[in-house]
């Protein structure tokens, strides 16, 4: 899952492997020959982000931009990994469909868990045999591998001007956010509900699924209320808390629940209500409610702690 927290993330260790450092290789099957020569020999002068974007700026003057959407990954690796073999790829995940009876004894498949698909693994465990492998920059110290990196632009002029950037709102990751251009872009998107509101990159970028119900539980507010029933106000709080959980991710490796002494560190206990559907909510108990039906993606929420009060606006609450 790749949100403005964990791209950040993911950014910080390209950069400790590679930043300053010159390339000495690349591979990637998908780029112009001309292209990989200006970079080879260069160095990495950069390693930013914008939104789920990662962008490497190199002393030749080439820039890479790579947007991870829902499957890519990076990992890192010292030369001696590598070199030798012995630098293992990220573990397959794959989806299987779990098979249950309906009231009338019709067997019908579920989304399951996820499960390793550990014959895949056991037969690639060199990354240099993955296919999965789109992006690979060697340095005289460490490797940077990318993973299923849907998308990887290399250009000579900086991507930030590129129409795929240029055209997203204030990164709600950087310490300078504007709050003016971000209450002027949402009203502009006031017949929109809040749960699409906050995955429209165009209105702040970073926020992904997970963030977008963790964001409005933390402000206790009914997930499907329309933008145009926020006050100035209350547009401000949604602002600053956006800007408080996403920072609160990065800063605690994807995190958004603080952990209590006891506690053991499994997915359940992480979050307040993403993918906890079922579950009794942390803090009032009811059972956390998950819907697939009311927005463009699926959305976790507490039904007594973000209740459709009266005329279905109830305010969002300070905390």
């Amino acid at each position: 899952m790749s949100e403005g927290s964990e791209v950040r993330r993911a950014a910080d260790k390209i950069a400790e492997a590679v930043l300053g450092r010159s390339i000495i290789d690349l591979q990637c099957k998908f780029m112009k020959n001309d292209m990989r020569e200006k970079i080879i020999g260069s160095k990495v002068l950069s390693v930013d982000t914008y939104g789920k974007n990662i962008i490497l700026h190199f002393s030749s003057n080439i820039y890479l931009r790579n947007h991870m959407m829902m499957w890519g990954k990076w990992r890192i690796y010292t030369r001696t990994e590598y070199d030798s073999g012995k630098a293992k790829p990220p573990v397959r995940v794959k989806w299987k469909k779990k098979l249950s009876k309906n009231k009338l004894g019709i067997v019908i498949g579920n989304r399951g868990e996820n499960n390793t698909n550990h014959l895949d693994m056991n037969l690639i465990s060199n990354v240099q045999n993955d296919p999965r492998t789109r992006l690979v920059l060697i340095t005289e110290t460490h490797v940077a591998v990318q993973f299923n990196g849907p998308i990887l632009q290399f250009s000579e002029d900086d991507p930030l001007l590129h129409e795929s950037i240029s055209r997203l709102g204030p990164d709600a990751l950087k310490p300078d956010l504007n709050i003016k251009d971000a209450k002027n872009r949402l009203n502009e998107k006031i017949k929109m509900k809040l749960v699409d509101l906050l995955l429209d990159q165009s209105f702040v970028a970073g926020v992904g699924n997970k963030y977008k119900s963790e964001i409005l539980f933390l402000l206790k507010v009914w997930p499907f209320r329309l933008a145009k029933d926020l006050s100035s106000s209350e547009q401000e709080k949604l602002l600053h808390k956006i800007q408080e959980v996403l920072k609160a991710g990065y800063l605690n490796s994807g995190r958004t629940r603080q952990q209590r002494q006891g506690e053991p560190g499994k997915w359940n206990f992480r979050h307040w209500v993403f993918r906890r559907a079922g579950r009794p909510c942390w803090v009032c108990e009811t059972p956390i409610t998950m819907d697939r039906l009311s927005s463009s993606r699926i959305t976790f929420w507490c039904p007594c702690c973000q209740q459709q009060e009266g005329n279905g606006i109830p305010k969002i609450k300070s905390s």
